[in-house]
């Protein structure tokens, strides 16, 4: 029999990937199962979900079904045009997120600060985010471990905005 990181049930059409830990890089993924249903993580794992057609009440049932599973560390909302502001305070109960996709949702300058509370991301895709601007930069600054920032398609968001929040190892994407 093999031991279990973490189970959890969804009602959500979701892609669940996984891969051992150690590993990393988008190669190193495996499709794991999709939902809805009930999911038995294998020990050893980590866990990347993706969700799609989600508004934020349901991302906020979606997080409830899956904050008791540690071994989920990277989520992807990209693409869900339905997930505002509203919704991101929540986010901050996965406490074992590094990964986080935000890419196309309806985000804006006022939802930012509360992904100050995600102290364990390194990654982070605002991407195609067009709402954001210089403005709203200013609350990622106190996201210590971000390595990574992903601000492409981001038009309100200029070179001196950027200059406001770079620093040493933290790499950011905009062309």
């Amino acid at each position: 029999m093999t031991s279990t990181a973490c189970q959890f049930s969804s009602r959500f059409p979701i892609q669940i990937f996984t891969r051992p830990l150690g590993l990393s890089g988008p190669e190193t993924w495996r499709e794991f199962d999709l939902g809805p249903g009930y999911f038995s993580i294998p020990e050893g794992h980590e866990v990347m979900v993706r969700a799609r057609n989600i508004d934020d009440a349901q991302l906020l049932e979606l997080i409830t079904e899956l904050e008791e599973c540690p071994a989920i560390t990277h989520l992807n909302l990209s693409e869900n045009r339905k997930v505002t502001d509203a919704s991101l305070p929540a986010l901050a109960r996965l406490k074992r997120l590094t990964w986080l996709n935000l890419s196309s949702c309806m985000i804006t300058n006022r939802g930012l600060p509360s992904l100050t509370g995600l102290s364990r991301v390194t990654h982070l895709n605002l991407s195609y985010c067009n709402k954001l601007s210089d403005t709203g930069l200013k609350d990622l600054r106190a996201m210590r471990g971000l390595r990574f920032l992903d601000l492409q398609g981001c038009p309100k968001v200029t070179r001196s905005g950027l200059a406001r929040i770079e620093r040493h190892n933290l790499e950011i994407y905009k062309p």
